[in-house]
């Protein structure tokens, strides 16, 4: 039903529908040049077989008279002969002497030569309603005559005519409906077939390619198109992955060296001299600047969707390490720390990243948290999901700057006299991504809340 209803809402059953209506339009305006151009061609055929029958009876008065017109009326109005004309001959007294009606017509002008009613008193017919159309003369010696025609056959003719028209509009739109949900089923089809292989590549499969069908078309061309700059991306990908990988070898090694070095000089100082007070600080900025340098190359190689092991994970057992290290010092600071774990679901997931995203949250309210404030770990099951939750009573972000504070290195002026290098929560988002999870930022009043729910795929983020 979901997948119909995707397809009613796609581009092209829209494009099928607005051509089949189109069409219909079209379809229509010949239907009804057909009848208008029908119904023309029966009228003057109608008063051509009028004026034919006229001139045959002016024949027959011109060479007997009267008499003979008499005769030749009665003829044709004799059914036995087939004909389907409408005669009355009267005479100056209205007396009917000839026809197959038996009344002249009322209400219409002498001079009128064409003229139009209703009559049920024909005689050898049925008690039906004859819709006529005839042409009346005055017959020196005072008779009147009337030749017509019964309109019923062709009023029948024309009401068949637009049944079957419209019969054959409603199969046009039907098939035209029909043949723009198989278009658009087809094109959906292949353009889920990329969408899906988008998604797979988002989540990190690198080596996915786009499924081709068939080449000879557009979509076929793209295909091939975006098979290829996938080829690309993956060659970049793996390149930057070795520059990278080559980059923390040369870089590491050398930073490491040089920190161990200074923690050989310090041995080496006596407590309380000028040079050991530098060489503790300058430990301590090498040991910021490794922090630093492994948090950027982490976050690099979870935004380019390098995946670590992905197995099943319980949330509650991980939080539950994440509270354990931070509890101690929550209380060294003099913070209410809370912990508040239900049963959840396992998730899928790589333990260590997930575990990592988990403490940069702690680390955040525990460091921006005054003394007195709470911070509070929430692992719980809502309407399907599995969530984690750290509320903390801190000065909170404000709501325009939630995106922000994804970015890295970001940091809020009130920040910056405190110790981090604006790297936490982006690592947090990268995290998020690749396992595609919800991050969302709230208001605590005071403090901010950060949630992240496993097993829903949403869009939108109420990011930091």
């Amino acid at each position: 039903m979901k997948r119909l209803v995707r397809m009613f809402g796609t581009t092209t059953f829209r494009l099928a529908l607005v051509y089949t209506v189109i069409f219909g339009l079209s379809v229509s305006g010949l239907f009804g040049f057909i009848l208008v151009t029908t119904d023309v061609f029966a009228e003057r055929q109608t008063e051509t077989a009028i004026i034919a029958e006229v001139a045959a009876f002016q024949e027959a008065f011109q060479r007997e008279g009267i008499p003979g017109l008499v005769q030749a009326i009665n003829r044709r109005a004799d059914p036995n002969f087939g004909w389907a004309g409408i005669y009355l001959l009267i005479d100056g007294a209205s007396n009917a002497l000839a026809g197959n009606i038996r009344t002249w017509p009322r209400d219409f002008d002498a001079n009128d030569v064409w003229i139009n009613f209703e009559v049920r008193d024909m005689s050898k017919a049925p008690e039906e309603t004859a819709d006529v159309q005839a042409q009346q003369f005055v017959i020196p010696g005072g008779y009147k005559f009337l030749v017509g025609r019964d309109l019923r056959e062709a009023r029948e003719f024309r009401g068949q005519l637009i049944r079957s028209l419209n019969i054959g509009l409603a199969l046009t739109l039907a098939l035209g409906m029909i043949g723009g949900v198989a278009f658009s089923r087809s094109i959906m089809g292949r353009i889920e077939a990329i969408t899906s292989t988008c998604q797979q590549i988002m989540s990190g499969e690198l080596s996915r390619r786009v499924p081709v069908t068939r080449t000879s078309d557009e979509l076929g061309q793209l295909t091939l198109r975006i098979n290829q700059m996938l080829d690309q991306i993956e060659r970049l990908m793996t390149g930057m992955q070795q520059v990278s990988d080559n980059v923390a070898h040369d870089l590491r090694t050398p930073l490491t060296s040089l920190r161990n070095e200074l923690e050989t000089a310090l041995y080496q100082t006596s407590d309380g001299s000028p040079q050991r007070l530098s060489i503790e600080k300058a430990i301590t900025a090498a040991d910021k600047l490794l922090t630093t340098f492994r948090a950027l190359l982490r976050i690099a190689r979870t935004e380019a969707g390098v995946q670590g092991n992905f197995e099943a994970l319980d949330i509650v057992s991980i939080v539950r390490d994440v509270a354990e290290l931070y509890e101690p010092l929550a209380d060294e600071k003099g913070l209410q720390f809370d912990t508040r774990l239900s049963p959840v679901q396992e998730i899928s997931g790589d333990r260590q990243l997930i575990a990592q995203a988990f403490s940069n949250l702690v680390d955040n309210a525990v460091k921006y948290t005054q003394p007195g404030g709470k911070v509070t770990l929430v692992a719980e099951q809502h309407e399907g999901c599995s969530s984690f939750v750290v509320a903390d009573t801190g000065p909170g972000i404000p709501p325009e700057y939630r995106e922000r504070v994804l970015e890295r290195m970001f940091r809020l002026e009130e920040s910056r006299t405190s110790p981090g290098s604006g790297l936490g929560l982006s690592l947090v988002a990268a995290v998020a991504k690749s396992h595609n999870l919800e991050l969302k930022l709230d208001d605590n009043c005071p403090g901010l809340s950060v949630t992240l729910v496993f097993g829903r795929n949403s869009d939108s983020k109420d990011s930091r």
